[in-house]
């Protein structure tokens, strides 16, 4: 067996062993070395866990560097580190003026041919009574509502971060709770989809950097372990 095949085989019980500790140890590990590959992925309880193991199954052609790559992975991400990733995105100029012709939103649209996503009607999927707040602040300024796009989405996101803890939203706040778990729950591909949209553009300047060390809650994120 070649270095790289055995490199190979090496990040595949990785991505196996993610799963078993993300788990918490649910399904023994000899049972999960038997499974292939899609179906381990299926098992993931996110969507972050289920990329990072699928790039450790399907590594490419940079299979030494697969695991440095993977370092600012949103998996190791914590919930406000995701937030604040959104909210920084969605404070870009081209965002928050909607500039048609921006290689950003350019970037960020939807393909016809992608699978479908959480958010591809996100606008009926937040609160009615909020929704209706945000919209009014542009129909007052005779501008259009939010649409459902993804610019719009994180431009949304970055409004209600903005303002969520002012006097005058306390009942917007009680609504949504925790902003950053409240969008992340709603659209739990949002994160993992922004991430692959930009990851190898100038944008991901707005990603945190990867930390030296990190504790367990951290890197298991939103979807892993928790009390």
């Amino acid at each position: 067996m070649g270095e790289s095949q055995m490199v190979r085989r090496d990040l595949e019980d990785l991505g196996r062993l993610v799963l078993y500790v993300v788990m918490k140890g649910e399904i023994p590990f000899e049972t999960l070395k038997t499974q292939n590959d899609e179906v381990l992925l299926t098992m993931s309880p996110d969507e972050e866990t289920k990329d990072l193991i699928h790039c450790l199954f399907s590594p490419g052609e940079n299979v030494k560097n697969c695991l440095v790559d993977l370092l600012g992975h949103p998996f190791f991400w914590t919930w406000e580190n995701r937030y604040r990733t959104l909210r920084n995105v969605g404070n870009e100029s081209d965002i928050k003026v909607r500039k048609c012709k921006s290689d950003l939103l350019r970037l960020l649209q939807h393909q016809t041919l992608e699978p479908p996503r959480s958010f591809d009607q996100w606008t009926s999927k937040i609160d009615k009574n909020v929704m209706d707040e945000m919209n009014h602040f542009y129909e007052k300024r005779k501008k259009n509502p939010y649409q459902d796009t993804v610019g719009d989405l994180l431009k949304f996101i970055r409004n209600i971060g903005e303002h969520i803890n002012e006097e005058k939203k306390r009942g917007m706040k009680e609504i949504l709770g925790d902003p950053s778990r409240y969008f992340q729950e709603t659209f739990p591909d949002l994160v993992i989809y922004i991430y692959k949209k930009l990851k190898e553009t100038e944008y991901r300047k707005h990603f945190p950097q990867p930390p030296p060390r990190l504790s367990v809650p951290e890197a298991v994120g939103p979807g892993g372990i928790q009390s």
